[in-house]
């Protein structure tokens, strides 16, 4: 028979699959309603929502237009990528659906006041960005080809439009993104794109020009290496206008195409934001803005910039004009395309709308206007998730900070549940990247969504942010380059050392979990020392050197991070845990996609075959059919979250006094990173028994739509 708290975290992962999560809401220009495309259970599709007059220039007793959601095409249909057209009434879409052929994915438009459907042209690949001119006469759409390598904020899977080919080809050029201009009057539809390169972001306003981050190398680990030009779509040629010294993201450019601006940072872009003047050359850094993940240009005040981005472990709304960058900051996760803070403006700029996530407050597309005595006074426009789930908002979430061993600040998030009365078994969760964060939200869902399910089950959870995260500056996110799995590891063993100081966490039961470059750091603590009774591992590079070979970021990701290279395969070797030591073993579950694309299962499976060999404690790899990066599939996350749940509950369980260590596991530090590794242990090895294959998918069961 389960027991409570394997019946508590299946309740509460069940509830998380249940939400429906608003992805990015857009205003109209007009503000008189908001669209918002939203993922469930049953697929994602678009909201429309009227804007109360109350918060308009619109006199009381004006109709308050009702927009009707679209009765075409077929219910099954997904919805995504809501843009307005000037007149306010019709929203283009992109409406994609399964057919024997394989997926067919289209450009529509919808009439908001009747809900009919009409489809503009079936779009020449996967739509990861669609922009609309200013005079609402044209479509762009940067399309990826079939087969075209996504990285893992996309789930590591490739782009599939029709079955899997057999065989799978894999040359030079082929799955590339590239730009389409389409007449919205006649549908006509034209490549646009610079010949010979691939586009990863795009800002255009209309007619020929528009700039793009672009590279040569059609595979993500391109996008690492990749430059801001200004493009001429007519005669599909690029002039780089700005090389970066990191990564770029989330470009824009003014009315009058003279000027761009764009996000640089480092690997998932939040940074400080590049003006680029397009006829001068001039680059300025914006001062005193860190952490940007949107941007676009003020038109009533020439040459300033709106901006969205995170603070801290919250996120905020700031402006470069006269006075101070910050308009509004919270505690708070804004949601916008890309899964990063960002806005959408009326025509006027006075109103704004996005999506809000935060403790206790489910995920909802909010509004807000933008001056005056009530600015930014965040609104509901949606009720997606009412009402609240009892055991997600009742959860606390409290931000902290802690000192590491070298005095820097490190911040975090603590969940839990409950009132304790002494110290309770820690859950330390770490989030991928590294260049990535726990934000406050209402269910954080990074390493298999299983914060809130632990911290209502009651264990304390640390949700770290350790040096490499966003939220705090790009300078605390460049920290880990050239060091990763060193004093990042730190800042995490500092966190569990300042819980169990504090008295809060028990230091005889302490667990690290983590996902991707998390699953790496969760895979370094548990070979390199002995603060934790058990490690999960879910998707994680393990051996760099394999990694840089068979990774469709590799070559890009680990020089990024200097990680090392091919002269340099000694230093690749060091820091992967398939050859780490120092500590006497903790038992490891592994989690992993056999589809994955970005850190390949191979990379599991060495970390078993190291693990099994050493002998030193007991290990189990679990491969879920079909899963990318990240699960999406309901039936193999509840799977995953029930062997997780046994795994602490069989290592953390209470030891008899005579079996406990001497010195508390708190106190200790990780071994210097060793320079090469000891012979492996013997083959014969006997593996743990299995608890069985993962059940399948439940029929009824839909997409979780709650996973980064």
């Amino acid at each position: 028979m389960p027991s409570p708290a394997a019946i508590v975290v299946r309740r509460v992962r069940e509830a998380m699959l249940r939400l429906v999560h608003p992805v990015e809401a857009q205003i109209s220009p007009d503000g008189r309603a908001v669209a918002v495309a939203a993922a469930g259970p049953e697929g994602a599709g678009l909201v429309l929502a009227p804007v109360p007059a109350a918060m308009t220039d619109r006199a009381a007793d004006t109709p308050v237009p009702v927009p009707r959601a679209a009765s075409a095409p077929a219910a099954s249909t997904d919805r995504h990528s809501p843009r307005w057209l000037p007149d306010s009434r019709t929203l283009l879409h992109i409406a994609e659906s399964g057919g024997p052929s394989g997926t067919e994915v289209w450009l529509a438009a919808l009439d908001t006041r009747t809900g009919t459907v009409r489809t503009v042209v079936r779009a020449p690949g996967a739509v990861e960005e669609l922009l609309v001119s200013d005079d609402g006469h044209q479509a762009l759409l940067l399309c990826a080809a079939d087969g075209a390598e996504q990285d893992g904020m996309h789930l590591g899977l490739p782009v599939r439009l029709g079955s899997l080919p057999a065989p799978e080809r894999f040359a030079p050029g082929t799955g590339r993104r590239s730009l389409h201009l389409v007449d919205l009057a006649d549908g006509a539809v034209r490549e646009a794109g610079p010949a010979g390169l691939t586009v990863w972001n795009v800002a255009w306003r209309g007619g020929a020009t528009a700039v793009a981050t672009v590279c040569e190398d059609t595979l993500p680990a391109g996008y690492y290496g990749a430059r801001f030009a200004a493009l001429d779509l007519d005669a599909r040629t690029a002039r780089t206008v700005y090389t970066p010294r990191g990564q770029l993201g989330a470009p824009a450019l003014a009315a009058d195409g003279r000027s761009a601006a764009v996000c640089e940072g480092i690997s998932i872009v939040a940074g400080r934001p590049v003006v680029v003047g397009l006829t001068t050359g001039d680059t300025v850094v914006v001062p005193g803005v860190e952490d940007a993940t949107w941007l676009r240009f003020d038109e009533r005040e020439p040459g300033a910039l709106w901006f969205a981005g995170w603070d801290g472990t919250g996120s905020r709304v700031g402006h470069t004009g006269p006075g101070a960058p910050t308009r509004w900051s919270g505690p708070a996760t804004l949601g916008g395309s890309g899964y990063q803070p960002g806005l959408s403006l009326s025509g006027d700029g006075l109103l704004a709308a996005t999506v809000l996530d935060a403790p206790g407050r489910p995920p909802e597309a909010v509004i807000a206007r933008t001056g005056g005595p009530d600015a930014w006074n965040w609104a509901p426009v949606t009720a997606l998730n009412d009402p609240p789930d009892p055991e997600l908002a009742g959860l606390r979430t409290e931000q902290i900070l802690w000192s590491a061993a070298d005095g820097r600040t490190v911040q975090g998030l603590v969940l839990s549940a409950g009132d304790s009365t002494g110290p309770r078994p820690l859950a330390v969760l770490v989030h991928g990247g590294p260049a990535w964060l726990w934000s406050a939200g209402y269910a954080p869902g990074d390493v298999l969504g299983l914060a809130p399910a632990l911290a209502a089950a009651g264990y304390l959870v640390l949700l770290p942010n350790p040096r490499g995260s966003n939220g705090r500056g790009l300078e605390h996110a460049r920290a880990v380059v050239g060091d990763v799995g060193g004093a990042d590891l730190d800042d995490v063993l500092s966190g569990v050392r300042h819980l169990i100081d504090a008295g809060l966490a028990d230091p005889d039961r302490t667990a690290v979990l983590g996902h991707s470059y998390g699953g790496f750091l969760a895979a370094q603590a548990a070979a390199r020392t002995d603060v934790f009774r058990a490690a999960v591992v879910v998707s994680a590079p393990t051996d760099w050197l394999s990694f840089t070979h068979t990774s469709n970021i590799g070559g890009g990701y680990d020089r990024t991070y200097a990680i090392g290279g091919p002269d340099t395969p000694q230093e690749l070797i060091r820091r992967s845990p398939v050859f780490a030591r120092g500590g006497s073993g903790t038992p490891t579950l592994i989690v992993h996609g056999s589809a994955d694309r970005v850190t390949p299962v191979g990379q599991a499976q060495e970390l078993y075959r190291s693990l099994l060999r050493t002998g030193r404690a007991p290990v189990e790899l679990y491969v879920y059919p079909d899963e990318g990066h990240e699960f999406t599939d309901g039936g193999h996350l509840l799977d995953a979250a029930a062997r997780v749940e046994q795994w602490l509950a069989t290592h953390l369980a209470p030891r008899p006094a005579a079996a406990r260590p001497t010195a508390v596991p708190g106190d200790a530090s990780p071994e210097p990173i060793p320079g090469t590794a000891p012979p492996a242990g013997p083959e014969d090895v006997t593996p743990l028994t299995s608890s069985g294959p993962a059940i399948p998918r439940p029929a009824s069961a839909g997409p979780a739509g709650d996973e980064r």
